[in-house]
């Protein structure tokens, strides 16, 4: 097993903050709860924060990873971890996992 950042690797799956992210199944799992679907997008900002548990990530460089060429901006990023968040987090109003770090971007709870 190899470790990325403070994240466990294993073939499609990826450990860290007590979630388990099933790369193939675009799927995330959590203690005594039931897999939770992502889309595509929610996948790639997940498995960023993952990789990188623990570390700050700013807005850019998680735009850069999620969108590339195509191009985002920090509104579709705000919606997007709102969204990961409605999907993740026992209470969104208080995460508990994806963590805003104002006016610089976002971690993952480590």
């Amino acid at each position: 097993m190899r470790r990325t950042g403070n994240a466990a690797l294993t073939p499609g799956l990826l450990h860290a903050a007590d979630l388990t992210l099933d790369r193939a199944r675009l799927e995330v799992q959590r203690p005594s709860a039931e897999p939770v679907r992502l889309a595509p997008l929610e996948m790639r900002l997940l498995e960023a924060l993952m990789l990188n548990a623990g570390q700050v990530l700013t807005a850019e460089s998680l735009i850069t990873t999620i969108w590339g060429a195509e191009g985002g901006d920090r509104t579709m990023l705000k919606q997007l971890v709102y969204r990961l968040r409605a999907k993740l987090e026992p209470n969104p109003a208080q995460p508990r996992y994806i963590e805003t770090v104002p006016g610089v971007g976002y971690a993952l709870a480590g």
